[in-house]
């Protein structure tokens, strides 16, 4: 409760003080409440509401260098400026604080080891709390002093035309209340309390992650800026290097084996790589450019659960660049056969149809493109051993 020789010593500190009987005059008893700054609204940006432009809307003005504040980019620092304790972002700005920020790295795998999963070490630099005085920022021996901007309070409160008032939170206590004075300054800090620290994390790389995939470390980023609270996470976004052998859709992988000319014709085996090592897939005669098999659950295991992929081989004929003298004539003989040029010595069998291994499917033909020499080379082969 104020008494009468206190208001009296109030105002007469007023009168005597000229700026602070235009700040009375100007926004009233708000300009003797602690921690009260008229300049904090120029300050953030807004203009001071002076009135519109032209529109003869007195008190209403300078909505047009808010807009400007805006079009900065400023938009968030206004609002907190103006409305941080008043309108409840304050508690957001308390929430802010209590965590501290995250951060971010990149780490490279290879295929295999995106596919099959591993440890990776990182190397990051966190903001961390000061060693030497345990995050205060004081020296040994040194106490925290009361805010002069704010007179401890943590807020500063402004008024706006029409004695509408408002308040912030402090800039120079950062709400806190209280700074540390400089000569008790913690040395390797600053009075800070925080610094730049290097450090290593392990970083379990699930078998299945995909390039791009950002994997979090909790409590491996920036401990909070001031005060005490939850630190931040550190995020590591997966760079996986491509494959020569396969190609990766989502869990499956796609492999193209290539064969020659004779082994598609008579069928027989062709050695496949996967990610378990190389097998043997037999594969039928007549075998076209373009087919595939299937080898089921030969793909990969999706990151975060999933049915495991499947591997689909595409086979590509592999046509002779040179023939030898007995390899032109053998040739030459089944084109005439082909061609009707000769009699056929005996009555072309067609082959079977041979089983496949390691659990394949049935073929998917693509045909290749026709009018190709290689399409019409490649029907007279078929015409030649009945298929």
């Amino acid at each position: 409760m104020t008494t009468t020789h206190e208001f009296d010593t109030s105002v007469t500190q007023t009168l005597k003080d000229e700026k602070k009987r235009a700040a009375f005059d100007k926004f009233g008893s708000a300009a003797q409440q602690p921690g009260f700054d008229p300049d904090a609204f120029a300050r953030a940006g807004a203009g001071g509401f002076s009135g519109f432009s032209g529109g003869g809307f007195p008190g209403f003005g300078g909505f047009q260098d808010l807009g400007g504040a805006f079009s900065q980019g400023n938009a968030e620092n206004v609002f907190e400026s103006l409305f941080g304790a008043a309108f409840g972002s304050g508690a957001a700005r308390a929430s802010e604080m209590s965590k501290g920020a995250n951060i971010e790295t990149t780490v490279n795998v290879s295929f295999m080891e995106a596919c099959k999963g591993t440890t990776k070490t990182v190397h990051t630099s966190p903001v961390s709390n000061c060693d030497t005085c345990s995050g205060s920022g004081l020296k040994q021996g040194a106490k925290r002093t009361t805010c002069t901007a704010c007179g401890g309070s943590g807020t500063q409160t402004f008024v706006i035309n029409g004695g509408f008032q408002m308040a912030s939170t402090c800039q120079a206590c950062g709400g806190i209340g209280s700074t540390v004075p400089k000569n008790g300054r913690c040395i390797p800090c600053g009075g800070v309390g925080r610094v730049k620290t290097s450090k290593t994390v392990q970083v379990s790389i699930p078998a299945g992650v995909e390039d791009g995939m950002s994997l979090r470390v909790p409590k491996a980023g920036d401990v909070p800026i001031s005060g005490k609270g939850q630190t931040g996470d550190l995020f590591v976004r997966v760079r996986v290097a491509p494959s020569k052998s396969f190609v990766r859709q989502g869990a499956n992988l796609y492999h193209e084996a290539r064969i020659p000319v004779h082994t598609a014709l008579l069928g027989g085996k062709v050695r496949v790589p996967t990610l378990d090592g190389d097998v043997d897939v037999r594969i039928p005669g007549g075998t076209q450019q373009g087919e595939e098999m299937v080898l089921k659950g030969r793909g990969v295991s999706p990151a975060f659960g999933g049915t495991k992929g499947d591997l689909f081989v595409a086979f590509s004929v592999v046509l002779p660049r040179s023939l030898t003298q007995r390899q032109r004539d053998l040739l030459q003989q089944y084109a005439d056969e082909v061609d009707g040029l000769t009699k056929p010595t005996s009555k072309a069998k067609k082959l079977p149809q041979g089983s496949v291994d390691n659990g394949t499917e049935t073929f998917t033909y693509h045909p290749p493109p026709s009018g190709s020499w290689m399409s019409r080379t490649w029907q007279n082969i078929r015409k030649l051993t009945g298929f």
